[in-house]
């Protein structure tokens, strides 16, 4: 029983022993702490810096020099000259400038309104009806010779029903202007009329001439047209315009 009582005193004083090593070590270690957190205070507030830059060299500032007058050196001062004075010349008198007289204003010129120029009619001649003949290429191509034309009035209002007499080559007829509306539409114009002479071009000399469609004896009323054919295609229709002139 002595002995077990004796073994676990030792045991409690040998804990007791490690236990105030490891307390004193603790309380190290919190001074310590303890200890940088004053030196990094005092460093965080610029009290002390032990890694302070080292200090910036002074700037030594050189007097500037200054210019002294040697003594003994008179000063020339400069005298001042007599400037001459200018003689006024004489006054200029002023000629009198003559008032402008009122300039009379008179009224407007009045402006007419243009007068209309007569349209132009055909020359006159002793035949109530002129002809224009132009020579051109035929309506159905170099397959046909032969005269066409139409009637019309001094305003080209188609006249219709006029006869039309064509003659030459071994041909002599009368066609009506405007009785054919076949032709009629080939020409465009209501008072269209036409004449075959051949199937091709061919050089000939034919006849035109208009006549009356009023009177009983159907005199005629134009000139006789002379119209010679060349015989070639751009000169195989002879194109006939009688135009009323009286």
């Amino acid at each position: 029983m002595e002995a077990d009582y004796t073994m676990e005193k030792r045991l409690k004083s040998k804990v007791d022993r490690k236990t105030r090593l490891i307390n004193r070590v603790t309380v190290g270690v919190l001074a310590m702490t303890g200890v940088l957190i004053c030196l990094y205070s005092v460093m965080a507030l610029n009290v002390f810096n032990p890694f302070a830059p080292p200090p910036m060299p002074t700037l030594i500032v050189l007097p500037s020099p200054t210019f002294t007058l040697t003594p003994g050196i008179p000063t020339w001062t400069p005298t001042s000259s007599p400037t001459a004075s200018p003689t006024p010349g004489p006054t200029r008198t002023r000629t009198p400038t003559l008032t402008p007289s009122v300039t009379p204003t008179f009224p407007p010129t009045p402006t007419f309104p243009p007068t209309s120029t007569p349209t132009p009619r055909a020359t006159k001649s002793p035949w109530p009806f002129t002809a224009e003949v132009t020579l051109g290429t035929p309506q159905y191509g170099c397959q046909w010779t032969g005269a066409a034309g139409h009637v019309q009035d001094l305003d080209e209002n188609s006249l219709i029903g006029y006869p039309v007499r064509v003659w030459g080559a071994g041909i002599d007829t009368v066609v009506t202007a405007g009785a054919d509306t076949r032709l009629n539409t080939i020409y465009n114009n209501e008072a269209a009329w036409e004449m075959s002479f051949d199937n091709h071009p061919k050089p000939m000399q034919i006849r035109v001439q208009l006549h009356d469609p009023y009177r009983d004896d159907h005199p005629p009323i134009s000139e006789e047209i002379i119209i010679d054919l060349p015989g070639y295609c751009g000169g195989a229709l002879a194109y006939v315009v009688f135009t009323q002139n009286h």
